[in-house]
C-alpha cells in the first residue's frame, strides 16, 4: 500500500484530504507543519507529499526546499496544495484548495502512476 504524507496547519483540511485518501486505499500520515513533516520523514519516507504552502514555523515551500536539496528525500513527489497556485516552488503538480475529490484524487494518481497498490 502506497503511503502519503499530508502536511498542513488546519485540522479540518488534514482530516478531508485522510478520507478521501484512505477511501482511496493509501495509508496516511500527518504532520502539522514543514518542521514536523522532516521529523516524520526521518522514520522513512513516504511516497507522496502532500503540503499546504501557508504554515507556522516551517512553510510548505521551505519544506519542498529541504526535501529537493537532501539526497535522501530528493525524489519524492510532491504535491502543493495552496490557494495561491503561483506561489508554489519547487512541487511536481499543484492544486489549488480546494479541489473536487475527482480532481484530487486524478492528481494523486497521476503521481502515483496508477494508485494504492
Amino acid at each position: 500500500m502506497k503511503r502519503v504524507l499530508i502536511v498542513d496547519d488546519e485540522p479540518d483540511v488534514r482530516f478531508m484530504l485522510r478520507l478521501i485518501l484512505e477511501q482511496g486505499g493509501y495509508e496516511v500520515d500527518e504532520a502539522i507543519n514543514g518542521s514536523s513533516a522532516l521529523e516524520m520523514l526521518r522514520g522513512g519516507s513516504p511516497d507522496l507529499v502532500i503540503t499546504d504552502l501557508m504554515m507556522p514555523v516551517m512553510d510548505g515551500n521551505e519544506l519542498i526546499e529541504r526535501l529537493r536539496s537532501d539526497p535522501a528525500t530528493g525524489s519524492i513527489p510532491i504535491m502543493s496544495l495552496t490557494s495561491n497556485p503561483d506561489a508554489s516552488v519547487g512541487a511536481n503538480v499543484v492544486v489549488t484548495k480546494f479541489p473536487e475529490v475527482s480532481e484530487f484524487l486524478a492528481a494523486v494518481l497521476s503521481i502515483l502512476d496508477g494508485g494504492p497498490d
